[in-house]
């Protein structure tokens, strides 16, 4: 039996079909976790420039579709919506999902801002593209923390994950508020592992590359337009020693292990999953 089987794993952003949160619910529920299950609204928002065609093809209806997935491999799952940038959503939703539970073992902060006004040369971003990368990306980070951390020291242990990025760890043209929010995230995962240690609990971040969710046609288009205009425009991180970009299965594997108690002697790291692209 999996050491995961009764843990009740609490996860923001999982509402898209292809994305990271609906990956990391369904391998938690097929190791045995109980799943609470979040995003801003039912179906998830979609990035600049993507149709949400593979969506509309197999009928998927966002956290609807995930709970029949939980569900249908045997365990319980919550879905609940709310902004993770907003202090009273943060903090309702962990208060449901304790009503529902009774506990948080582990909080994986999975949500992300769309792809948007954002992506473009910084002196070219809009105040209000920048407060709402930074606000999912980065606040939302810190108040879900906030929320749930309390619970976790009265029960003296716990697992938090947050996804960063390689972008965390190497500036990039064009991402320069989703840059920033990374390398925020870098830093507060490194600050509470040190003031949550000593409590039994731990806090890493994870950093993929380039992955094959639906983000990924966000940025594939923006990518080959800016390449229409000038075929010398760099891109990052599109080359990587092992020749592909990464699957969500990839990231889901390095999720169970950090959130298992087998990671215990873990923390304060941010795990590259990026086939090797940024090796630091």
């Amino acid at each position: 039996m999996s050491e995961l089987a009764g843990k009740v794993v609490m996860i923001t952003g999982c509402a898209r079909a292809r994305g990271m949160g609906r990956a990391m619910a369904v391998a938690f529920a097929q190791a045995g976790a109980d799943v609470v299950a979040t995003d801003v609204v039912p179906g998830g928002t979609r990035n600049e420039n993507e149709a949400g065609a593979e969506e509309m093809r197999i009928g998927w209806k966002g956290l609807e579709s995930l709970a029949g997935e939980v569900e249908g491999l045997g365990r319980r799952i919550a879905t609940l919506t709310g902004d993770v940038s907003r202090a009273a959503d943060a903090e309702r939703m962990v208060a449901d999902a304790l009503a529902r539970f009774g506990r948080v073992d582990v909080l994986v902060n999975n949500a992300a801002a769309p792809h948007g006004a954002d992506r473009r040369l910084l002196w070219e971003v809009p105040e209000e593209a920048w407060d709402a990368v930074l606000g999912v990306n980065l606040k939302g980070v810190y108040l879900m923390c906030r929320a749930v951390i309390p619970h976790m020291l009265a029960r003296r242990g716990g697992r938090i994950i947050n996804m960063a990025s390689v972008a965390g760890k190497r500036g990039t043209q064009r991402r320069g508020p989703y840059t920033a929010s990374k390398f925020g995230v870098i830093g507060l995962t490194q600050v509470l592992a040190q003031e949550l240690a000593a409590h039994g609990i731990t806090v890493n971040a994870i950093c993929p590359g380039s992955v094959d969710t639906s983000r990924r046609e966000s940025t594939t288009r923006r990518e080959a337009a800016l390449r229409e205009q000038n075929p010398n425009t760099p891109m990052p991180f599109a080359q990587t020693p092992t020749g592909r970009v990464a699957r969500p299965d990839d990231i889901v594997r390095l999720a169970l292990f950090l959130a298992a108690d087998q990671s215990d002697h873990i923390t304060g790291q941010a795990w590259n999953v990026d086939g090797g692209s940024v090796m630091h």
